[in-house]
């Protein structure tokens, strides 16, 4: 289920995308599973259909879908997505470690940090 804040500070575009990610990889859209169409989308938040063909756009540059013409995007088949999902995820974390390494954030203080996480098993 998709949770989308008209109000919130994260563009809705970038909500849409998040939020198909995060159900892509826990199983609740599976390969090969057709995306609701954009309009579909559209109408459901009462946004524009640009903004949800955005999302989609992004979804597909990210290897997480692909598009089929005249019948709609898809979820990526086998290794595709989840393969996608942990390359975005390690691109978003080598962006965050730079940011802590600038303000000052020590090696020892990111590798406590990331055995606390590994050890409650990511669930944090």
């Amino acid at each position: 289920m998709l949770n989308i804040r008209l109000e919130g500070k994260q563009p809705i575009y970038e909500q849409l995308c998040s939020g198909i990610a995060r159900l892509i990889s826990t199983g609740e859209l599976k390969p090969e599973e057709r995306l609701p169409a954009v309009r579909e989308v559209a109408k459901q938040f009462g946004i524009n259909p640009n903004t949800v063909q955005k999302a989609y756009s992004q979804l597909e540059q990210a290897g997480l879908t692909h598009s089929v013409p005249a019948k709609g995007s898809y979820v990526s088949a086998g290794d595709n997505a989840a393969d996608a999902l942990r390359s975005e995820a390690l691109r978003r974390t080598g962006e965050e470690l730079r940011a802590a390494c600038r303000a000052g954030i020590t090696l020892e203080q990111i590798n406590s940090l990331a055995e606390e996480i590994w050890g409650k098993g990511g669930n944090s």
